[in-house]
């Protein structure tokens, strides 16, 4: 998989589990929830992404933009490139994991080495490939250009590409839920 698919796979699978205090993590001393109410508009940053050309490349971006965008609606604002309130900046990364699991005497018997030589030792063996997403999703103030809120998320993600838009949907609510006021 290309730089450019492993970015747009990434932030499919980034909500998929949950960590910790939650899986969107937030600098609290920074940032507080946003009332979205107090703005009208927004819009999108450019995505500076290697681009392969592959049509899921460009379709999972769409889908992450149109996502973010219906959930802004939700909230009253609507889109516009003509100086917006708001602009959303995304920052994605993928990276190629490896699986391990521990040994253990149950499963991972001694191996005789030599006469009278014994020998097991607890070791870290590969079970299997993943690929990790990281999704930042800044909000800033256009006109300032002060970041509001910036949170990110990080899953293991989606092996099937069928499973993408049902994963953004997820990624997106879940940051939502973190950057505004209950």
């Amino acid at each position: 998989m290309n730089k450019a698919q492993k970015i747009l796979s990434f932030f499919i699978l980034a909500i998929a589990y949950g960590c910790g205090s939650g899986p969107v993590l937030v600098d609290a001393e920074r940032y507080d929830a946003l009332d979205l109410s107090a703005y009208q508009t927004f819009d999108f940053f450019q995505i500076d992404a290697e681009d392969t050309g592959t049509p899921e490349f460009a379709q999972n971006i769409a889908y992450l933009k149109e996502a973010i965008s219906q959930k802004m609606e939700t909230y009253g604002l609507r889109q516009t490139s003509t100086n917006p309130d708001l602009k959303v900046n995304l920052g994605i990364v993928v990276e190629d994991k490896v699986q391990t699991r521990e040994t253990n005497l149950a499963t991972d018997p001694f191996l005789y080495i030599g006469q009278r030589s014994y020998s097991w030792k607890v070791e870290e063996i590969p079970v299997g490939t993943y690929q990790e997403g990281t999704l930042t999703m800044h909000v800033v103030d256009n006109p300032t250009g002060e970041a509001l809120w910036v949170g990110t998320i990080q899953r293991a993600l989606p092996e099937k590409a069928k499973n993408t838009p049902a994963t953004i949907d997820d990624v997106v609510e879940l940051l939502f839920q973190k950057m505004t006021k209950q």
